[in-house]
């Protein structure tokens, strides 16, 4: 009996990512197996340096669940998301990382979640990670309190990119007045600036299955431009809000 009422686009942007491809279609599509029909997973590929579209075009051409896009050059994260949204074709969408740090087997939980608790516009993963990974989350807890200081939000993983709704929710979550280059750390605040209300979910971050995050090789540099962009995006909204005065 498949789980969940909707068909559901699980969206993985994949920058660099060759050695998680396969593992992460094989455990994507054990859980769109278990999902309605025409249920799918999108990668796309963000300009990759190594062989992460051959591993992508492979996997295509074995497994009747994946869409793949791919981007000439990098963009980020966020234009990932974008592209898998119109490459998309079903009514709900899932953000996931291609690393394999958030687990697909909790995409059901997110589900169950969405279905059953009917007021939540949007179901984000809370990430719990294993030991090695306590100083990226430590980044995130204190980011995350700078987040619901500003922005008066009260969620508990503001930056998690793991996260279920319906596409024109996140196309609305997505869209913005200024350009940023870390605008997935936002995404939490962006949907409570707007009024969704968002469910959260306890999740487990594991170590990355395969090569190397970028905030690992830059955290100071990346820490700083998040900071320049959250009182940008703060910006932002008080000038919205003066608008619709």
């Amino acid at each position: 009996m498949p789980t969940g009422e909707l068909p559901l686009s699980i969206i993985a942007p994949c920058f660099n990512e060759e050695g998680n491809i396969d593992v992460l279609v094989e455990r994507a599509t054990a859980i769109i197996e278990q999902l309605p029909e025409g249920s799918e997973l999108v990668l796309v590929d963000d300009g990759s340096s190594d062989g992460t579209w051959t591993n992508i075009t492979a996997c295509r051409e074995e497994t009747r669940h994946v869409v793949a896009v791919r981007h000439d050059t990098n963009r980020g994260i966020e234009a990932g998301w974008r592209s898998g949204l119109r490459a998309a074709s079903c009514p709900l969408v899932c953000l996931i990382d291609a690393d394999l740090q958030n687990r697909p087997e909790d995409i059901l939980r997110l589900v169950e979640r969405f279905e059953t608790d009917p007021p939540v516009d949007i179901v984000q993963g809370v990430r719990h990670g294993a030991p090695g990974e306590r100083r990226l989350l430590l980044f995130s807890r204190t980011l995350n309190l700078l987040l619901n200081r500003t922005f008066g939000t009260r969620l508990r993983d503001n930056k998690s990119g793991f996260l279920l709704c319906r596409r024109e929710v996140l196309e609305h979550v997505l869209s913005h007045r200024y350009d940023y280059r870390y605008f997935q750390s936002f995404v939490g605040v962006s949907a409570g600036v707007r009024g969704y209300r968002i469910g959260e979910v306890d999740t487990v971050f594991e170590h990355r299955h395969a090569g190397q995050s970028f905030l690992s090789r830059l955290p100071i540099v990346v820490s700083l431009r998040i900071c320049y962009e959250l009182a940008k995006f703060r910006l932002e909204t008080v000038v919205d809000r003066s608008d619709r005065r």
